[in-house]
């Protein structure tokens, strides 16, 4: 876990390209469900806070439903090469070593070489934010 980096200022501006994500979500819902860009604008003016989180939470649930296949194919794409590319070379898949479960790679990074390791920190950073994904989707569902 210490080669896990939390850079600041890149979660910032993930934040605040997501507000931008689910304001021009929120504008193209009002354009798309109004007969014409003159009322969307009326009703854009008009928009009460109810409305306007429920088209919030309707812009967060797009954007999980985009990103939570992207992560776990993110994590099973780098766990693959760790897998075949990131282990030391007299280290098996399978033995007493990793308990003969390879998601043990993920905890012992002494059986891993310098790539593997960094294909490490990658699943990592992958697992870390479908759990955030998932504290989210609690978090709306109440």
């Amino acid at each position: 876990m210490r080669h896990i980096v939390i850079n600041g200022s890149r979660l910032f501006r993930y934040t605040l390209l997501f507000i931008v994500f689910s304001l021009l979500q929120s504008i193209f819902m009002l354009i798309w469900l109004s007969p014409t860009v003159a009322k969307a604008w009326d009703k854009g003016l008009a928009l009460s806070m109810a409305e306007l989180q429920i088209s919030m939470e309707l812009s967060l649930t797009l954007l999980i439903f985009i990103s939570f296949p992207v992560l776990l194919f993110r994590f099973l794409y780098f766990f693959s090469k760790m897998i075949y590319r990131g282990r030391k070379t007299n280290i098996a898949i399978l033995n007493f070593q990793t308990l003969f479960n390879p998601l043990n790679f993920l905890f012992f990074p002494s059986l891993l070489n310098s790539l593997g390791i960094d294909y490490r920190r990658r699943c990592l950073i992958s697992l870390i934010l479908l759990a955030a994904l998932y504290l989210v989707m609690i978090l709306i569902i109440n």
